[in-house]
């Protein structure tokens, strides 16, 4: 069982090279250990990025230079979107650059007017911290999108953008919000405020917080992760998810969409 030993380490930017051990990776390997080994061993990628996962970073990124900076969402927003309107990325059937900037933009400027206010005292902005923990070689990084009072208390804000709300019992039992209190154990809850990309957009929040019981037993999967990671156990894991995975035709041995679809970096990238 692992155990912290050391108060959280404030870093300038996440590492993107150094081995780690995060959230999203222990993540991923849930999900499917072959994703994992593929990802972050093979080093593979899809030669087009997911439109959705695009439209995610910039609206944090609009939400970030608004708590940062003070700038107006909605222009930030509209101005990074345009610089991508000539990239190829990966739309679903049901969106497309235009439906995404319009989306965007309203969601970002009903934030502004109806939940802005709610968030005082601004703490800290995508801060990166790293955890040494007792157990693994490698230290545990996250990033908090913002910490702030909401509402009067403490609170570690996690934005999310998703096609429909969250459930109650999927905030309830995110391992997310779990690591978050890891990071900065004074908070006194989690909000996750989910941008949702209906058609008449619409912003929710869901606010969670963990016991030291909840911490410890998210403590023991990390462990029980980072040694099968470094046993070298990855499987595949067949699903339903495997319908949106890039790296299906690795899974199913289809050689010319291997090669149409997905590209190795190099140890550099």
């Amino acid at each position: 069982m692992s155990e912290a030993i050391a108060h959280p380490t404030t870093l300038n930017a996440e590492p993107k090279h150094a081995p780690h051990f995060s959230y999203t990776r222990i993540q991923k390997y849930l999900t499917c250990p072959e994703q994992y080994r593929l990802y972050y061993l093979e080093r593979l990628r899809a030669r087009q990025e997911s439109a959705s996962l695009v439209f995610g970073a910039t609206v944090h990124l609009a939400l970030a230079e608004l708590f940062r900076h003070g700038l107006d969402p909605v222009e930030t927003f509209d101005k990074e979107w345009q610089a991508i309107r000539e990239v190829e990325l990966r739309y679903s059937k049901r969106h497309s650059w235009e439906s995404l900037h319009e989306t965007g933009k309203q969601l970002l400027g009903k934030f502004v007017q109806e939940e802005a206010r709610k968030i005082t005292k601004v703490i800290a902005v995508e801060q990166v911290f790293e955890f040494y923990l007792s157990g693994l070689d490698l230290p545990f990084v996250t990033i908090l999108d913002l910490v702030a009072e909401v509402n009067g208390k403490k609170t570690l804000v996690e934005f999310k953008t998703a096609a429909a709300d969250f459930e109650r019992f999927e905030v309830q039992l995110m391992d997310q919000a779990t690591a978050y209190h890891l990071a900065d154990p004074e908070i006194e809850q989690v909000g996750v405020c989910v941008l949702v990309k209906t058609k008449k957009p619409a912003i929710r929040w869901h606010f969670t917080k963990r016991s030291p019981a909840e911490v410890m037993q998210y403590l023991e999967k990390v462990d029980t992760i980072s040694r099968a990671i470094r046993s070298e156990v990855f499987y595949r894991r067949p699903g339903k998810w495997c319908r949106q995975c890039e790296y299906l035709p690795v899974c199913t041995g289809d050689e010319r969409k291997i090669r149409s679809t997905l590209v190795q970096l190099s140890a550099s990238q």
